[in-house]
């Protein structure tokens, strides 16, 4: 969301720019849904996805606040997350916790430089912050502030035998990491 632009992208940007300026009402009303589509349609190659499956939103923070905003929790639900999620976000599952009477749980999980990688362990560490009142786990594919790669995949298998919904902020893992959504 911010930071140098490579130039063949601020280019890009700025031929989009002046394409939507010179006639920005034939451009809204007759090509704009079809250029979207065409661009789920890429992304969704590039992540093995359909692209009906796909929407593009403003950035990674705004996603997370739409889905937060959106849940039906009740007081006493909890969602836990863990300890390496940016902030902008857990503030956003913070705040929809609070005006829903749930409770937002952070999960320690060592840093990425704390010994050998053994993501069986990472996730029964996780697991362990799970309690009969967790509706959501939250968490991040690539984590902002610690760049740690959480095993998502065992993750979200578990979550799923046991009902609990999965919410992955996966800002950070295309580029990063293959993926096969």
């Amino acid at each position: 969301s911010f930071g140098a632009t490579p130039k063949p992208v601020f280019a890009a940007y700025q031929r989009w720019q002046a394409e939507v300026e010179r006639q920005p009402v034939a451009f809204f009303s007759h090509r704009y849904d079809q250029e979207l589509r065409a661009a789920r349609e890429v992304l969704a190659a590039y992540l093995a996805a359909r692209a009906d499956d796909l929407v593009f939103v403003h950035n990674a923070t705004f996603g997370v606040n739409v889905v937060a905003r959106s849940l039906a929790l009740q007081p006493g639900d909890e969602v836990l997350t863990t300890n390496h999620e940016y902030g902008a976000c857990s503030n956003a599952w913070d705040l929809a916790c609070r005006k829903t009477g749930a409770r937002y749980v952070r999960r320690a999980l060592p840093l990425p430089g704390d010994g050998a990688y053994d993501a069986a362990a990472l996730v029964e560490q996780f697991w362990g912050g799970v309690t009969p009142a967790t509706k959501v786990l939250y968490f991040s594919h690539i984590t902002s502030p610690t760049a740690l790669a959480l095993p998502v995949a065992a993750i979200c298998a578990r979550a799923r035998a046991e009902g609990i919904l999965t919410v992955v902020d996966g800002a950070h893992a295309p580029g990063q990491v293959a993926l096969d959504l």
